[in-house]
């Protein structure tokens, strides 16, 4: 998949981190799978999810993005119009402070709500938008590349709240998804220098999946109970934390996904379906 224009989106090719099968983009297949895992999530209330109207959200052009994404194919800009959103930001109608609550939806990872881009102040503008946009990477032989932009036809679909956030980017050439490795990419490249799948290597996890695929593992995790979506008593009204089942006793939140998984596994009306 040598790329010998990079500004214009490469055509679906064998990838060998797919173990040669070549993966294709379908937005609507994107949206739905979004929509379906969204409406899914047992703590995630169903008012929470939105999706957009009939012409797309109206503050999400190019404009709004290209400032603190850069410059985004149209393909992205139309799938970022189209995609539903849960919220994450509450505007107090008193004072008007932006209040960014995050709902978690799989291990260090929050869905990105590109419809408040550019809608709050650069103070409490999400994170996310400038961290993951230039940033410092390895080349395939190892040389530094100081500023690393994200291909056009690449955008960011969840995130977390420091470096253990998971920065998941999908590639719209493909369907496909990749990991970015906060810690900076330390392992041997799959792609030939040329190809435009190259920034994987320079930024991302050795590991590239479709969407389809990510989202199906997340699916079996909270019907297995490895995740666990427990109330937040805050009174205003936040989201419910995750808690992850941990390898064994003694291990992380052990305690308290035993207790919770024992206490739904006697109900299982109450389990997500």
């Amino acid at each position: 998949m040598t790329h010998p224009n990079p500004s214009l989106p490469p055509s679906p090719s064998p990838d060998p981190r797919l173990g040669g099968q070549t993966s294709r983009y379908d937005r609507n297949e994107v949206i739905s799978q979004l929509v379906s895992f969204y409406r899914f999530l047992p703590h995630i209330p169903a008012k929470a999810v939105h999706e957009p109207p009939p012409g797309g959200w109206p503050s999400i052009t190019p404009s709004t993005l290209g400032d603190r994404l850069g410059a985004k194919s149209p393909e992205v800009i139309e799938l970022l119009q189209r995609l539903p959103y849960i919220d994450g930001v509450h505007r107090d109608g008193n004072t008007g402070y932006c209040h960014d609550t995050h709902p978690w939806i799989a291990h260090e990872a929050y869905p990105c709500d590109y419809r408040v881009v550019g809608e709050l102040s650069e103070r409490d503008a999400p994170g996310w938008a400038c961290n993951v946009r230039d940033d410092v990477g390895l080349a395939a032989d190892g040389e530094q590349v100081l500023e690393e932009r994200w291909p056009p036809w690449v955008v960011q679909l969840t995130t977390g709240s420091d470096r253990e956030g998971s920065c998941w980017m999908l590639d719209t050439t493909d369907g496909t998804v990749t990991r970015y490795c906060v810690m900076k990419s330390e392992y041997a490249p799959t792609y030939p220098r040329g190809d435009a799948r190259v920034w994987r290597d320079r930024a991302c996890d050795p590991e590239t999946k479709t969407l389809g695929n990510l989202l199906a593992e997340w699916r079996l995790a909270y019907r297995d109970m490895a995740v666990l979506g427990l109330p937040d008593l805050d009174s205003g009204g936040g989201y419910p934390s995750l808690y992850f089942r941990g390898a064994g006793p003694g291990s992380y939140h052990w305690e308290e996904t035993e207790v919770s998984t024992g206490i739904l596994g006697e109900q299982p009306k109450y389990c997500c379906n």
